[in-house]
């Protein structure tokens, strides 16, 4: 799969960095999906994590632009949630060498591709086909150790936007599948090779953006929009909606339930590569998407009101 880690000398805190070279594959929530998330997490984060939160981000290192994502109006309660909602789209806004920040780009650790195919109707692994080294799943198992040790507040800082990026990008289950078919031999990179019609191209980029799916977000400024994505999601699936152990299971179960939410329900028969999905599809796929978004948002709290509250 794909490979791209840039050394990067104020990072080496969070983890010894290896160079390759590779194109880049979209693999992430978009930016709807992940500040709903956060948003949600920020409703449940306790005043000393905000606090906390907020002092690392607003000192993490100046070539990093962590700070761009504050907003320059607003009440301080507004600012401060808005640097935190905002961050989480950071991991992704490092990408491609225009950006300012480019150097912390990251690209393999969006993703752990588990490898599977279907054979006489049942769902079996492909264990020639493993994920690469550094992933979504070993970053997080890496950067709380980061967040709550003794490294410097600006590498806490990067390994704390990290970690509200990969929170959620475990929660998308494309991001944890890698399906293989005689078309993919070597897997469909989360299915960025499944092709559909319609406004979106392929089935990772369909998942991605399944709130914007279910509903047209505006041109202009989406705070009114992300907000009002995450009441509704906090109505309909309130944090009692999950047990204790839900909220308190760790990133390899998050990536257990991906990977079979994945198998299970996103290559239904009745998905056909290069057509528009069906109203069904868009129905399940919502359902499904809403609940990933809001255990999500509920985790990352529960992450950051234990390692920031130390």
């Amino acid at each position: 799969m794909l490979s791209i880690v840039r050394p990067l000398a104020l990072f080496t805190a969070v983890t010894t960095l290896a160079t390759a070279t590779a194109p880049t594959t979209v693999r992430r929530w978009n930016a709807t999906g992940h500040e709903v998330i956060a948003a949600i997490a920020w409703n449940h984060l306790t005043p000393q994590a905000r606090v906390r939160a907020v002092q690392l981000l607003r000192n993490g290192p100046p070539e990093a632009h962590l700070g761009d994502a504050e907003p320059s109006s607003g009440s301080p309660s507004e600012r401060d949630k808005a640097l935190f909602v905002h961050t989480a789209v950071w991991a992704d806004q490092v990408k491609g060498r225009t950006a300012p920040n480019h150097a912390y780009d990251r690209p393999v650790w969006h993703y752990t591709d588990y490898y599977w195919r279907e054979r006489d109707g049942k769902v079996v692994p492909v264990p020639e086909l493993t994920p690469d080294p550094e992933n979504a799943l070993e970053r997080l198992a890496l950067l709380p150790g980061v967040l709550s040790g003794g490294a410097p507040d600006s590498a806490r800082a990067v390994a704390l936007a990290w970690i509200e990026h990969l929170v959620g990008d475990v929660h998308q289950p494309l991001h944890l599948s890698a399906r293989v078919t005689p078309e993919s031999p070597k897997g469909d990179r989360g299915g960025n090779d499944f092709k559909l019609g319609g406004t979106q191209s392929n089935l990772h980029s369909y998942w991605d953006g399944i709130l914007d799916v279910l509903e047209k977000p505006p041109a202009g400024d989406r705070t009114g929009y992300v907000e009002a994505w995450a009441k509704k999601i906090e109505t309909s699936l309130p944090i009692t909606a999950f047990t204790k152990a839900e909220l308190d299971a760790g990133p390899e179960v998050w990536g257990k339930e991906s990977l079979t939410l994945a198998e299970e329900l996103l290559y239904p028969a009745t998905l056909i590569p290069g057509a528009v999905p069906s109203d069904a599809y868009k129905t399940s796929a919502g359902q499904a998407g809403e609940r990933r978004i809001a255990l999500a948002g509920y985790r990352l709290a529960t992450v950051l009101n234990r390692l920031l509250t130390r």
